[in-house]
């Protein structure tokens, strides 16, 4: 029988690009999330993981498409926090990923399908600057088609 791990996300922002470069915080590393406000509306756009700094990963998308996106880019970013100590792996940090691109489906991501059933049980509570993130994800609340 497979045990329910929990991760903590303390989200930050939403920074525009302009204000990000010159956030301390983007020197860490975690989950990111990539919205867009256009028209007065909020989308989420990407969510995506980095083991390097938030700051060199949003370089790379603002290199590659970031630039291309009309209306105002909005980046919210996610600190992993577990509620009995520890430290998260690379796989840990992937699970989260998969699981909230799955959950929330942006328009952006194209690998949803890489979380499937029975991997891990998951449960990810979001806490802090979340925008449109749900507050709590679970791999045992998904609906599997």
């Amino acid at each position: 029988m497979k045990v329910m791990t929990t991760v903590h996300i303390r989200w930050f922002g939403a920074y525009s690009l302009d204000d990000f470069y010159n956030r301390e915080i983007t020197l860490n590393k975690g989950i990111y999330a990539i919205y867009r406000v256009y028209g007065g509306k909020e989308t989420l756009l990407y969510i995506g993981k980095t083991k390097r700094s938030f700051m060199q990963r949003i370089n790379e998308h603002n290199k590659d498409w970031l630039g291309n996106v009309r209306g105002q880019i909005k980046i919210r970013l996610g600190i992993l926090e577990f509620p009995n100590g520890g430290k998260y792996s690379e796989k840990k940090l992937a699970d989260v990923e998969s699981l909230l691109i799955l959950w929330h489906s942006p328009v952006e991501n194209t690998k949803s399908l890489e979380y499937y059933r029975g991997r891990v049980k998951l449960e990810v509570i979001n806490m802090g600057r979340k925008g449109l993130i749900a507050k709590k994800v679970s791999t045992e609340d998904l609906v599997w088609a």
